[in-house]
């Protein structure tokens, strides 16, 4: 009996070592970008309070194209990883390359939007004339950086199908490096530069997505013959195998769209309700995307273990680490949500608001944390119907969710109340105890446990 509680804990503790081996590096990963947001919003925030909102408002247009991208780059991905593990080079190189066509075009399709219709776009969000002149002077700059980021996301696709993550993982951290460092120099005009404010945040973006760009494009090139890809005898994918590609990159494009524009309608209600609060809004959701970090590194890996299992066709054996999963996600969770809690008291010093701002932002960290945890487990049962295929579940659990949800009762809750932002702010909140139900559903399902491998 003892033998086999030794047993039982051994063989956790192995599993949740092997499991932080695989969710750490994708937290790093991810953790690049999510610190040079918050140096940003730092850095603007000490221009003045007008500044950060011009710069929040001008990203919520940029979140949408990024998170379109980030669809077309996870369905290029599930090709090109089929094609590598078939050993067929040639054809994963070619799917790169029709990724990374498609990419571009979705980048100058948003560039268009940006040129021709700018104010309209960004007047969708906020009204007030301080603020949308500041967020015209950041666009007109940081719309340019839109077709080197979409080059950088599917790039980074191929490296880490060739097994060589390092290398996007290592451009990115140097890309960031120099952004704050640009930051520093061109928004308050050190070393002999033009003090440019928002101009020069914008700037900064531009040059060091440009540098990242032209990086990982050369080492493109001269990794394992990549300039063959550029070259017209290589030739294209059929029509056929474009199509059959874009029958699955679609509906994750789709997904991710809908999931990008729910959010962005939740932040136009918030300035709705008062403008004057945005800053205390972006600080929030900077903080919380830091934190997402730890979700997305443990709900990704959960995905990759629990698909790993399935494809061996060991049901039973899925089902079991789902669970153990499942509390790890959980665990990790509410552990952050408890971190915010405690430090939510001086964060909002960091990003230089004081007064009203400063109580604001406080409040709402608060509420968030509190919530926050269903959200966190919400993505680990995301990722776990994903790894099954079970495609439905996944859009009502995540894209159409946010429509239903967040999107909905704050918007009942703006134009039918007269309540304050706080309040409005802890009902849309709320909203993620009602996806702790339906995630759960989903999974007790079991529409997931089965094996795509198999015809």
């Amino acid at each position: 009996m003892k033998k086999d509680i030794k047993q039982n804990r051994n063989n956790n503790r192995r599993f949740i070592l092997d499991f932080m081996a695989l969710a750490l590096p994708i937290m790093l990963q991810s953790l690049t970008g999510n610190i040079l947001n918050i140096c940003d919003t730092m850095m603007v925030g000490k221009v003045s309070s007008v500044a950060i909102s011009a710069v929040t408002v001008s990203n919520k247009v940029f979140m949408i194209f990024s998170l379109c991208t980030f669809g077309i780059a996870s369905g290029i991905s599930m090709f090109m990883s089929q094609y590598y593990g078939a050993e067929n080079i040639v054809k994963a190189k070619k799917t790169y390359k029709f990724g990374l066509q498609a990419c571009v075009v979705v980048a100058l399709i948003f560039l268009a939007a940006l040129t021709v219709m700018p104010e309209t776009l960004i007047r969708i969000f906020v009204k007030g004339d301080n603020i949308v002149y500041l967020a015209l002077e950041y666009v007109a700059v940081v719309k340019w950086s839109y077709i080197p980021f979409a080059i950088n996301q599917i790039s980074a696709v191929l490296f880490r199908v060739f097994k060589k993550q390092r290398i996007p993982m290592n451009v990115s951290i140097l890309s960031v490096g120099v952004n704050i460092l640009l930051n520093y120099i061109l928004i308050y005009g050190k070393f002999g530069a033009p003090a440019l404010g928002v101009s020069g945040a914008a700037a900064a973006t531009l040059i060091s997505r440009c540098i990242e760009c032209v990086t990982l494009l050369v080492m493109v090139l001269v990794f394992n013959n990549g300039k063959e890809i550029f070259t017209k005898g290589y030739g294209t994918l059929s029509r056929n195998v474009k199509l059959g590609i874009m029958k699955k990159t679609i509906p994750l494009m789709f997904n991710e769209g809908i999931y990008a524009i729910a959010l962005t309608l939740v932040f136009r209600n918030y300035c709705v309700v008062n403008e004057a609060y945005i800053p205390a809004v972006t600080v929030v959701d900077n903080v919380f995307d830091l934190i997402n970090v730890a979700f997305m590194g443990c709900a990704h890996a959960a995905g990759i273990v629990i698909g790993k299992v399935l494809g061996s066709g060991n049901m039973e054996k899925a089902k079991e680490e789902s669970k153990k999963l499942i509390v790890l996600g959980l665990s990790v969770s509410l552990l952050c949500s408890l971190v915010v809690i405690a430090i939510s008291d001086f964060v909002p010093m960091l990003f230089s608001l004081t007064g009203n701002l400063f109580g604001m932002a406080t409040t709402l960290l608060r509420t968030k944390a509190v919530f926050s945890w269903g959200q966190g487990y919400g993505l680990t049962v995301y990722f776990i119907l994903r790894a099954g295929g079970d495609v439905k579940a996944v859009l009502l659990l995540d894209g159409l969710f946010n429509l239903y949800g967040p999107f909905f009762i704050s918007t009942i809750v703006t134009y039918c109340t007269g309540w304050p932002i706080q309040i409005v702010y802890m009902c849309t909140e709320a909203t993620y105890l009602l996806k702790i139900f339906i995630a759960t559903y989903f999974y007790k399902r079991g529409k997931w446990c089965r094996n795509l491998t198999i015809g």
